[in-house]
């Protein structure tokens, strides 16, 4: 159903552990059993572990993931890139506790450590997948929905009465840029998704990463889209990748059509002032954010969709 660019799925209705924070810590306790993670009524907690890869559900996540990756290593046989998404450093910080209750954002030291086991992790991910696939490209995405709230003191104490201090762009930017680096070390490509509106566009491209996946289906009461336009017309101008998100799914999906997508798309080249068959190469689209919640009919229509607005583009730049 997505041949340009095939993706190891997060199918989050199993349960915990395939989620996209369960699946992280998963990943990350195989190179640093310290992150281990259980489940809280709020969410995922650092379980303590040093010893091992830690609780039930742990190890439930891990062989999840692997048998998504058997499978996907059968489908994908001959394919020129394959796909993973993973919550990214800072995400990770704002979403999950310490064992005090509070979350690993609070704690300088916690944070310091994840951001020196991330790059480790994202390695032994790319390594697996070449096993896998040693004639395809690997792309990881690094997800990275809370990044805005991190930088603008936007994370909640478990109180609900304050919100943790902000953390300086600078130190975001280099804790990603060391995630990117140690994916670019074994010859992997990286995408920066972000479904914020506003996201910190200026930061998400000072990490450096091949492309950004954005949402561009917000509107303005003006029509303008709702991302920095200025730094959108940056980042295609000096050839950076942009994965634009321009079709709903759920309740806006009966309302956007492939002709309404394409022409998101379309309407951006124009109102940055560049050339449609300029831009067009360093453009792919999808939906906003993931699928998950979807039904697999919805999801099929919403893919079907998503391969009609590209359709449509080509054609512009291309008339038949």
């Amino acid at each position: 159903e997505n041949p340009d660019l095939p993706s190891v799925p997060e199918l989050p209705a199993r349960g915990p552990g395939a989620d996209m924070i369960g699946r992280a810590l998963a990943l990350l306790a195989r190179v640093a059993p310290d992150f281990a993670g259980e489940t809280t009524t709020q969410g995922w907690r650092l379980a303590g572990r040093t010893t091992d890869a830690g609780t039930r559900v742990m190890r439930r996540a891990s062989s999840w993931f692997g048998q998504d990756c058997d499978a996907a290593s059968e489908g994908y046989a001959g394919a020129d890139a394959v796909k993973v998404a993973v919550t990214g450093p800072w995400t990770l910080c704002a979403q999950v506790e310490l064992g005090n209750g509070h979350r690993i954002l609070s704690d300088r030291g916690a944070i310091a450590d994840v951001l020196a086991a991330y790059p480790v992790m994202v390695r032994a991910l790319v390594a697996d997948f070449q096993r896998r696939w040693p004639d395809a490209r690997t792309v990881v995405q690094l997800d990275e929905p809370s990044i805005a709230a991190v930088v603008g003191a936007g994370v909640a104490t478990p109180s609900g009465l304050d919100y943790y201090r902000g953390v300086p762009a600078e130190q975001v930017r280099d804790g990603l840029r060391s995630a990117v680096a140690a994916a670019r070390d074994v010859e992997a490509r990286t995408v920066l998704h972000c479904c914020a509106v506003p996201a910190p566009l200026p930061l998400l491209r000072a990490v450096g990463g091949d492309a950004l996946s954005l949402d561009l289906s917000a509107q303005h009461v003006d029509g303008r889209g709702g991302q920095d336009e200025a730094q959108l017309g940056e980042l295609l101008e000096a050839g950076g990748g942009l994965v634009a998100g321009v079709v709903g799914w759920g309740s806006a999906a009966a309302t956007v059509t492939a002709a309404m997508g394409a022409s998101r798309v379309i309407d951006l080249s124009h109102r940055l002032g560049l050339p449609l068959d300029r831009v067009a190469p360093s453009v792919a689209v999808s939906t906003p954010c993931g699928l998950a919640g979807a039904t697999p009919d919805g999801a099929r229509d919403v893919t079907r969709c998503v391969s009609e607005v590209a359709a449509i583009l080509r054609r512009e730049v291309v008339p038949a």
